[in-house]
């Protein structure tokens, strides 16, 4: 089953997070099926999430890919979906 679920990177203490489409039964270190955004908590602007592709996005949903808790919270509240 694939699941799109946030992937930190960036420095310690300087969190920065992918929105990523993986295997849901792997571990948390494999490589994405796909990158679908980018998150910047710390973002100034008011833009939190960048580089959204919204018809990747779609597709992942329409073929059956579950959102993480976290990932529904975030994509709710900044009103991406």
């Amino acid at each position: 089953m694939v699941a799109i679920r946030f992937q930190r990177i960036g420095k310690p203490k300087v969190a920065k997070f992918r929105l990523v489409a993986v295997e849901s039964r792997r571990g948390p270190k494999t490589p994405p099926l796909e990158v679908l955004a980018a998150y910047d908590p710390k973002a100034k602007d008011g833009e939190k999430i960048t580089n959204m592709k919204k018809e990747r996005f779609d597709t992942w949903v329409k073929t059956g890919a579950q959102l993480s808790p976290a990932a529904q919270r975030l994509l709710k509240k900044e009103k991406a979906i």
